[in-house]
């Protein structure tokens, strides 16, 4: 009776540790899916900010260019962080045109030579361009530089630097 108590016991064991190794397993392996999805997403994603060749004062206006594969929206879910000169920084909140302070917002959208964007109208398509106006609040100071650094919702990101002319 104590062997057939204990042979069972031990089948039971090894039921309940094969079946947890098979769920454990399975668990991994949608772990790694989503994982190369997310890879693959942002090998596939590149942006670039081109700030104004001037600056002297009210929003600044930033140039992005989708350089990557992938169409890019969701911009609620994009961030806009400003680094002054002083070591101070702002982030920035995503907001409607045109923003309001310490908000940006996307000015438009378009393809190269300026054209309007005719198809996925409010998607960053790849190759198309897009101007977004940043309302800093406070100003980069007169003769000073900011850092510009702009992340997709994937975490991609580029910076850019912009200097404010005058006295």
């Amino acid at each position: 009776m104590v062997s057939l108590v204990s042979m069972a016991m031990v089948i039971l064991s090894t039921v309940i540790m094969t079946v947890s190794t098979f769920h454990s397993a399975s668990k991994i392996a949608d772990a790694w899916r989503t994982m190369e999805q997310i890879s693959s997403s942002v090998a596939r994603t590149d942006i670039t900010a081109v700030p104004p060749e001037t600056y002297q004062d009210g929003p600044l206006e930033i140039v992005v260019e989708n350089k990557g594969h992938t169409n890019m929206s969701d911009f609620s879910s994009w961030d806009v962080i400003v680094q002054y000169q002083s070591g101070s920084s702002r982030y920035l909140a995503y907001g409607e045109y045109p923003p309001a302070g310490d908000q940006w917002a996307i000015k438009e959208i378009y393809i190269a030579g300026g054209q309007p964007e005719v198809f996925d109208r409010g998607i960053l398509d790849p190759a198309e361009l897009m101007t977004v106006s940043l309302n800093l609040a406070p100003e980069i100071p007169a003769g000073e530089m900011a850092k510009v650094t702009i992340s997709t919702s994937n975490g991609v990101t580029s910076q850019c630097f912009v200097a404010r002319v005058g006295q």
